[in-house]
This record gives structure tokens, C-alpha cells and sequence, in this order.
């Protein structure tokens, strides 16, 4: 047998390539270690990424694709930090109401105490009016890392003032443009003009005449209010702007802020809400304060396909927070007797939303509000009800997410205050709502 002994002798140049060439492996070998370093702060990024999109979903407002009432958070024009967006809509509206020789431009613009008065006259007759005074503008701005936190703010304008602010429809039909919100969030923190936490967005129905129902519980006002994180949803606290006036009075100022909460709950089977107020009512003359409130269960929930059904009951001294000024904050017979007295109110509403189609849909409201104190006068200084009943059907037609076309019947019931009677109204509302 032979054996072959193999053995290695160094080259000089095979010496000379090893040595050129281990610099050139060591640079390579700290370059896949620097590359899997950027790949792990990659994916760190992409992880925190994921995190933020997480929280900035639960803290979105409940389904505000479908609630023009919630501002958008979208694109804009970028200015440094801050993020600058425009949005708004154009809205034509054409009501035939009856019972005619209303005030000026009532069919026009309308609460439940104006339909009341004329649904009060002797008149039967059908009449017309056109606007568009309901078309809404609003800027919005989000900078971000304000002390950590993004600031977000928004203000926003319409031209539905009441029928006796100043305009015309002789000639121009021009309107004083009017504040409707003015508020900045951070932090959890809201400041400024928007909608009270006693008001439940998410169960507002889908009606053209929008927040002409009966039972609405509806009001947007100066306040401080704060939003934190809670099983299964959230809970808000607020002190808000107190006010205790009916119509264009104004009674003596109050001591103490309105104090309203409300916990939200959202899941897969809807959004269900419980909301309370507390109330401090003065009368300067009669030297005498009384600390009242009320509550309010609200819900929506999501039934067959696209469809949902919508709820809400309020009880309590709720006065302008009902209604629309639909009744005042005080028994006025006995505040003229000198007695601070809360006029104490009930109200009902359910409405179903049904798709017929991606692009057609339709909403069946049903309102219903009553004072629940003793009114012994038909010569009441509340002139007109005791009870609102609403009635609300509508077929709308949206080809596109900016473009609302649609149709709708209103009627209502006015139970006369001191008797068994009641007067009605009834009213056709067409309606154009062009989005940008």
C-alpha cells in the first residue's frame, strides 16, 4: 500500500491575495452586521408604526363616515408641522309646509316651537320656501408633537341663523355667516365651542331636516371637557357654559358650570351610550337655587347588512337641552310666583336606517317628547304644547360618498297645553347636499 501525505506550502502570492484580502472581508462581515442593525430598527419602526394606527383607531369618533356633525381627520395642505384641511358642504333644501302665514322665511328655517305656532293657526294652506342657508365651511389643523402630543383644532361657520336675524329674500337673500365650532384637542383635553357631551352624535337619525325631531337632544356650547380610554369604549367628562334662558330670554346668570358625562361603549354589536347632566338654576329675585339634572340612554346598533337601528331616551330637567327650546328650564307659573321650580321632560326617539341599495336608502323616524309636571293653564306661558310627536320618512340617493340627493315627509303633533286637543303639520322637504 502507499501512502500519499498531503501538505500545504504557502505561496508568497497566495500569501499576498490572503493577506489584501482580509480587510476587505472584515469590511463586508461589519456591513451584513450594520445591515441586519437597520433591518432590526426597520421592522422596530414598522412595529411602532402598527402600535399608533391601533390607537389612533380607538380613539376615533364612532362612525363618523356616515355623520357629517364630526369633523374629518384626512389630507391637507402640509405647512411645517401642521397639517391645514378644508371641509364643508353646499346644501339646497325646498320646503312645502302647510298651515301658511308663518313668520318670515319659516318653511325655510324651523323648530318644533315655530311648526307649533303655525300648526296653532286657522290657515290651511300650503306654502313654499328655498335655501341654502344650512351649506357649512370648516378649517381644520392637526400639528404634530405639540409637547408630545398632536394638537389638533377646528372652526366652523353656517348661515342658519334664526328667522328673525338679519337677511332678506326679496332681493339678495344674503345671511350673516354664524359660529358654530371653535374648539382645540389635546392631550385627551377639548377646549373651546362644540357639541355637548350630553348629546349623542352617533344616534342622531338621518333625516333632511336635521335635528327637527321631536325628542332631539341637541346643543353646542362653550366648554372644558376631557376624554380617556375605558372598557370597551370611553368616558368624557365636561363642565359647560350654563344658561337657563327660553327663546330670546335670558334669565339671571349662573353661579356654576353645567357638569355632563357620558360613557361610551363600542363592539361589533353597536354603540350604546349613558349620559347624565347636572344643573345648578338660579332666580336672583327669589334668592333661591335648585341643583337638578337629568340622564339620557342612547344606542345604535347595526342590524342586516348596512342597516341600523337607532335609540335614545332622556329624562329630567333637561329644558333647552331638548328640543330645540321645545320647552323652557323653569316652571314658569310658579317662577312667577317667585319659586325656582325645574320643569322636568321625557323624550323617546327610534328611527331605522334600511340600504335598499349600495346607493339608496331610506330612514323611519319616530320622535316623541312630553312634559311630565302638571301645567294647570291653557293661558300657560308656554303658549303653544305639552307634547311634540314626530314623524320622519325620507328616501336619499347618494351616487357618491360627496353627493346626497333625497326626499322626505315630515309630521307632527301638538298636544294643546290644558287640553285634549291637538294641532297638526305636515311638511315636504327636498333636499341637495354636495360635499367637498
Amino acid at each position: 500500500m502507499t501512502n500519499t501525505t498531503l501538505s500545504f506550502v504557502p505561496r508568497p502570492l497566495a500569501r499576498a491575495i490572503a493577506l489584501t484580502s482580509l480587510p476587505l472581508l472584515c469590511f463586508g462581515a461589519t456591513a451584513v452586521f450594520a445591515q441586519d442593525a437597520d433591518l432590526q430598527e426597520l421592522r422596530q419602526q414598522v412595529q411602532q408604526l402598527e402600535a399608533n394606527l391601533k390607537s389612533l383607531e380607538s380613539r376615533a369618533p364612532a362612525l363618523q363616515e356616515n355623520n357629517s356633525y364630526l369633523l374629518k381627520d384626512g389630507t391637507g395642505i402640509k405647512i411645517g408641522d401642521t397639517t391645514i384641511s378644508i371641509s364643508g358642504f353646499i346644501k339646497a333644501d325646498a320646503k312645502v309646509g302647510s298651515h301658511g302665514n308663518g313668520s318670515r322665511n319659516a318653511y325655510a328655517v324651523g323648530t318644533a316651537r315655530n311648526l307649533a305656532e303655525f300648526a296653532a293657526n286657522d290657515i290651511n294652506e300650503w306654502k313654499t320656501g328655498f335655501s341654502a342657508r344650512e351649506t357649512r365651511f370648516g378649517i381644520g389643523s392637526k400639528t404634530l408633537d405639540v409637547g408630545g402630543h398632536d394638537l389638533t383644532t377646528y372652526i366652523e361657520m353656517d348661515f342658519h341663523a334664526g328667522i328673525d336675524a338679519g337677511g332678506n329674500e326679496v332681493v339678495s337673500n344674503s345671511y350673516n355667516p354664524r359660529l358654530r365650532q371653535a374648539y382645540g384637542s389635546w392631550n385627551g383635553w377639548d377646549f373651546g365651542q362644540t357639541y355637548t357631551t350630553f348629546t349623542d352624535l352617533a344616534a342622531l337619525p338621518e333625516i333632511l331636516d336635521q335635528g327637527n325631531q321631536a325628542a332631539m337632544v341637541y346643543t353646542r356650547q362653550p366648554l372644558i371637557r376631557y376624554n380617556m380610554a375605558a372598557p370597551g369604549g370611553k368616558f368624557m367628562v365636561s363642565l359647560e357654559n350654563p344658561e337657563d334662558g327660553f327663546s330670546s330670554v335670558s334669565y339671571d346668570d349662573q353661579s356654576y358650570p353645567d357638569l355632563a358625562a357620558r360613557y361610551q361603549l363600542r363592539n361589533e354589536f353597536g354603540i350604546y351610550s349613558l349620559a347624565g347632566i347636572v344643573r345648578s338654576l338660579e332666580d336672583d329675585t327669589a334668592d333661591e337655587t335648585t341643583v337638578t339634572g337629568g340622564v339620557s340612554l342612547s344606542a345604535r346598533i347595526p342590524t342586516s347588512g348596512k342597516d341600523d337601528l337607532r335609540l335614545q331616551y332622556s329624562y329630567g330637567a333637561l329644558g333647552r337641552y331638548m328640543g330645540l327650546l321645545s320647552y323652557p328650564d323653569f316652571n314658569r307659573e310658579e317662577l312667577a310666583n317667585g319659586n325656582v321650580e325645574p320643569l322636568k321632560i321625557y323624550g323617546a326617539t327610534a328611527a331605522y336606517r334600511h340600504f335598499w341599495t349600495p346607493q339608496w336608502r331610506s330612514t323611519l323616524s319616530l320622535s316623541h317628547t312630553e312634559i311630565v309636571d302638571d301645567i294647570n293653564s291653557a293661558a300657560s306661558t308656554l303658549s303653544y304644547f305639552d307634547t311634540a310627536t314626530s314623524v320622519h320618512a325620507n328616501l336619499l340617493w347618494s351616487p357618491h360618498s360627496k353627493l346626497t340627493l333625497g326626499l322626505e315627509y315630515a309630521y307632527w303633533d301638538f298636544g294643546v297645553i290644558g287640553s285634549a286637543s291637538s294641532n297638526q303639520y305636515e311638511q315636504l322637504m327636498a333636499s341637495a347636499k354636495l360635499s367637498f
